[in-house]
Formats: C-alpha cells, sequence, structure tokens
C-alpha cells in the first residue's frame, strides 16, 4: 500500500473478449501503467464491428472507426493480445488470481511466417467461414 491508502501497480490485468468494448478497457489498464493480456475466442480481435459495414445510428464506417483502435492495442507495449484461446479456469482471490488459458493451434509457425499467403493457397483443408459472405468455403 502506498501512502494515501491505494495499492500499488503491481501483477497484471486480463481482459476477456477483443471487441471494442474489451480494446477500450485494456487501452485504458495499459495506459495506466498495467501490463495487460486480451484472451480473444476468435482468431483476431475487433469483435463485431470489425466485421460491419456502418453503425447506427450515425452510418459511420465501422473500420473507420475501430481501426486505429486495433493499431493502438496491437502497438501498445503494455498489451499482449492471446487470439484463438479460451479461458479454461480461474482460481484465487481480489487481486491474486491465477489464470488458464488454452491457446488453439494455428497450424501455421507464427515465428517464421512473413504474412505471404502461401499457406492459405496450398492449404488442402476447408472450413466453414467465421464470416458468413459469399465464399463460405475457406481454407
Amino acid at each position: 500500500m502506498s501512502g494515501n491508502g491505494s495499492k500499488s501497480k503491481v501483477g497484471a490485468v486480463m481482459v476477456v473478449g477483443g471487441g471494442i468494448s474489451g480494446m477500450q478497457a485494456a487501452l485504458d489498464l495499459a495506459n495506466s501503467g498495467f501490463k495487460v493480456y486480451i484472451v480473444e475466442e476468435n482468431p483476431s480481435i475487433g469483435g463485431r464491428m470489425a466485421q460491419l459495414d456502418k453503425t447506427f445510428p450515425t452510418n459511420d464506417c465501422s473500420m473507420c472507426m475501430i481501426s486505429p483502435k486495433l493499431i493502438e492495442v496491437s502497438k501498445h507495449l503494455n498489451i499482449e493480445i492471446i487470439s484463438y484461446a479460451d479461458v479454461e479456469s480461474v482460481e484465487g482471490e481480489e487481486g491474486n488470481f491465477t489464470v488458464s488459458v488454452k491457446k488453439r493451434p494455428r497450424y501455421v509457425n507464427q515465428s517464421i511466417c512473413t504474412g505471404c499467403g502461401l499457406c492459405y493457397t496450398n492449404c488442402p483443408v476447408k472450413f466453414q467461414a467465421y464470416i458468413e459472405t459469399e465464399e463460405t468455403a475457406k481454407r
């Protein structure tokens, strides 16, 4: 405890869900000095807003609004994104939790991935698309 009665910032914070609210919460906490882990069940953060064309009621471009936040979260030194993962268990008490997170396999070696897309074009496996579009079968 510090002299003014507040606890010092020790440890880390986990935000479950990488939608627009989760990203904002993570940014607020990270900017306050906490190490933040975002755990997202989908392959990427952004949530439903990343899938929308426009927002109600202003009809603003969704990606125009969310892109700066996506960039800020991905570049923030105090934020680590754990995508395509599930929270398996939470144990402990207020201020002292232990969380088990299970990452799902991506089948791509991320340490050597250059983002060229060759693995996508050469992949023999197809599955149902995460976002329903005209092209529903994805690799």
